[in-house]
């Protein structure tokens, strides 16, 4: 078993490069197997502060809806966690507020319609558009990836300016409902 765990997902370890400063909030406890995203970052050097309410591999246990006050980092990472908030609004204002002038947000989540058996909320790519256009920020990269039925967008924004935080329209964040789609 591989210590790193972007062994098998090529395409999400493209939206990391470059890698930027010394510093990460990672929202989750991100795993790939036995190797955590926390122990590859950490051993190069980042100081990596994670949350996730199930304080596993050193998460602190923190709800992501209230306001998180951890200070800004380099890079920020949402792998597949903000599907999983029942409040999307503070959830992206933390998001963004935990960046400064040059930090990266690497976001992965499921593509609306596609993940019907899995988390609440399915940001569409326009959402991202504008959450870019409204909050100082930047598309560097913006994609769907994988194949059906486990599409996901994929996003990497950087910040150009500090502006008062503007949440995008709530209906570009799909509402995923399970029983509606249940398949055989």
């Amino acid at each position: 078993m591989s210590d790193n765990p972007f062994h098998n997902r090529p395409q999400e370890w493209e939206l990391y490069q470059p890698l930027v400063g010394t510093s990460m909030l990672e929202l989750g406890d991100k795993c790939n197997g036995a190797a955590t995203y926390k122990a590859f970052f950490t051993a190069r050097g980042y100081r990596h502060v994670s949350v996730d309410w199930n304080r596993r591999h050193g998460a602190l246990s923190l709800d992501l809806r209230k306001p998180l006050n951890l200070g800004t980092f380099d890079m920020v990472t949402n792998i597949g966690t903000t599907e999983h908030v029942a409040d999307q609004k503070p959830v992206w204002r933390n998001l963004l507020e935990a960046m400064h002038v040059g930090s990266v947000l690497v976001s992965t989540t499921p593509l609306p319609g596609d993940w019907w058996w899995h988390g609440e909320w399915h940001p569409t790519p326009v959402f991202f558009e504008l959450l870019a256009q409204r909050n100082g920020l930047t598309i560097e990269h913006l994609y769907v990836a994988c194949q059906e039925p486990r599409r996901m967008v994929m996003v990497r924004l950087r910040r150009l300016e500090i502006v008062p935080f503007a949440m995008p329209e709530p209906t570009l964040i799909i509402r995923n409902d399970p029983t509606a789609r249940a398949r055989p």
